[in-house]
């Protein structure tokens, strides 16, 4: 697996998403913060095409209105559209700014975005270090998507020390949480055999349950790409067995592949 490949899984450059901020104390009404979020559920579904064709730009004016209201989310949501260029002009700048504002209410996702334009250089002076330092203080405060993003760094050894075993513990506590793209990621260490014994039935499996659960483009086409190379290496027996482990929980396969009970079949 090249340093590329990694980095896609781990560093998507459309960041996070996911609707995880922390909700900061708001002095308004319950009315208006009512009316905020209800505004946000019309954007997200324009932005997610989620009942009605998806529409950026529509989903930017809801966004800009429940923003204004103070949602936290919908500022979070304004970054990255503005960082993906859906909906409104590509613009860096106007990314980072959103996601200060949702960072300086509570929101983990979008201090993970920052990072992210932290890590490439966008809008800001490229900066490994400065990303590490992001992603730590939000992974230790038990931000999924932090902590999949740092566990790439520490892959790496991208802005600290290379640490692989450290990496596969970040990308368990993320994948523990049911955070899809850190699922990929470890099965990848385990089918690779990086910062920890090899183990090709449950990296599969890993891999596998995550597609299943459903990934951003980017993503899938690196896992569907490490299922084919592990599956090459498998035995039907195996095979049968990965498959059937991959529709299981996140918990039962950690728990299996803690217990080490298909060492045998490691490649």
């Amino acid at each position: 697996m090249n340093t590329r490949l990694a980095i896609v899984i781990g560093l998507i450059l459309c960041g996070s998403n996911l609707a995880t901020a922390a909700a900061a104390t708001d002095p308004r009404s319950a009315a208006v913060r009512a009316e905020a979020e209800t505004m946000f559920e019309v954007g997200e579904s324009f932005d997610e095409g989620r009942g009605v064709s998806s529409d950026p730009r529509r989903a930017f004016d809801w966004y800009t209105r429940a923003a204004s209201l103070g949602h936290v989310e919908s500022m979070n949501r304004l970054g990255l559209l503005y960082s993906d260029g859906s909906g409104v002009p590509q613009d860096y700048a106007a990314a980072l700014e959103w996601y200060r504002r949702a960072a300086e209410h509570g929101s983990e996702p979008a201090v993970s975005n920052i990072a992210t334009l932290y890590f490439y250089g966008l809008g800001v002076g490229q900066s490994y270090a400065k990303a590490a330092g992001l992603l730590q203080a939000a992974a230790q405060r038990g931000s999924a998507d932090a902590q999949n993003k740092l566990g790439t760094l520490y892959e790496e050894g991208l802005g600290l020390e290379q640490d692989q075993a450290q990496a596969r513990e970040l990308f368990r506590k993320a994948a523990t949480q049911g955070y899809a793209p850190a699922m990929v990621n470890l099965g990848r260490m385990y089918a690779e055999g990086i910062g920890g014994e090899r183990d090709d039935v449950g990296g599969y499996a890993l891999i596998q349950a995550a597609v299943n659960a459903g990934v951003p483009a980017s993503i899938r086409a690196v896992a569907l790409t490490e299922l084919r190379r592990v599956s090459d290496r498998l035995e039907d027996v195996q095979l049968t067995r990965a498959q059937s482990l991959a529709r299981e929980p996140f918990a039962t396969i950690d728990a299996r592949m803690q217990a080490g009970a298909d060492a045998p079949d490691h490649g």
